[in-house]
């Protein structure tokens, strides 16, 4: 409150202290000039815009009413809106009837022509697919089937050491007497 009311004060003070002054001295004349017309330019002048909007709006009813102008050797014939006969109108529909038969037998032919070839792309890529994958799992079955055999024969191999030097150890012992023999037989095979 105390803060207001020391505003209130401020500007009592301000406005006791405000003196009149005198309205300074000024060539009044030139405040309000008078308009002075400046000529326009010919493209500025209103006779330009309103031409160009007269022709906007003649060209849009000439197109809206379908005008149709001929130029004969008697002069001018203005028509207004579709001038066809019946004949006329079903030739018209006959000849773009025609040529949009001839436009699409063209495109599908060139449709089928993209397909098979496409299809013939495709079935040598599969082929080809094939054939890689076929030989590839071949090579690793062979692989593996070389494996198989090669630890079979070693396998079998063992086998057939130890059958033999038990073949041995039994015909020498039939041949050599048990005396003639002091140490132990040994049945180590060396690989």
């Amino acid at each position: 409150m105390n803060k207001s009311h020391e505003f209130e004060n401020w500007i009592q003070q301000t406005a006791d202290a405000t003196q009149a002054e005198r309205v300074p001295e000024w060539p009044r004349e030139l405040t309000f000039r008078g308009h002075a017309e400046q000529p326009l330019r010919w493209w500025q002048r209103p006779f330009l815009p309103v031409a160009s909007l007269a022709c906007s709006a003649l060209a849009l009813l000439a197109i809206v009413s379908q005008l149709q102008v001929q130029v004969t050797e008697q002069g001018f014939n203005v028509h207004f809106g579709g001038a066809l006969t019946e004949q006329q109108l079903q030739a018209a529909v006959a000849e773009r009837m025609t040529s949009y038969a001839a436009q699409q037998q063209l495109q599908m032919a060139e449709y089928a022509a993209n397909l098979r070839e496409d299809f013939r792309d495709d079935v040598a890529a599969a082929n080809q697919q094939l054939v890689s994958y076929v030989l590839n799992t071949s090579r690793t079955e062979r692989q593996e089937d070389m494996e198989d055999l090669i630890r079979y024969v070693n396998a079998q191999r063992e086998d057939d050491q130890v059958y033999f030097a038990y073949q041995l150890s039994q015909v020498t012992d039939q041949i050599l007497e048990p005396s003639d023999l002091n140490a132990t037989p040994n049945f180590e095979t060396k690989e």
